[in-house]
């Protein structure tokens, strides 16, 4: 599995990304700098890393650990904990 999570090279953690530099840079501007790199490292095939890291915008906010945590699948669930949540709650009016 921890295989197929690095097989797309950080394309997968796109919305990680995202919502990191939508903090700092605001929405749009970080939606059409994912969407951008995204694009680039796709289209050449290479780690999306190494886009982002040659991106003056990002680098100038962000460390090179930073986005590493940024695209390490291991360190991002997204709303995973709230639709468990949903569904638990669910379950238990069902039950009662």
């Amino acid at each position: 599995m921890k295989k197929n999570l690095f097989l797309q090279k950080g394309l997968m953690m796109s919305e990680c990304v995202m919502m990191h530099l939508a903090r700092k840079l605001g929405r749009l501007t970080a939606h059409h700098i994912v969407y951008d790199a995204c694009m680039e490292a796709y289209e050449k095939e290479i780690p999306l890393k190494d886009v982002l890291m040659k991106t003056k915008v990002v680098t100038d906010d962000f460390t090179e650990e930073e986005i590493d945590t940024m695209l390490n699948p291991e360190q991002y669930l997204g709303l995973a904990p709230i639709f468990c949540d949903r569904v638990l709650e669910a379950y238990k009016e069902y039950m009662e």
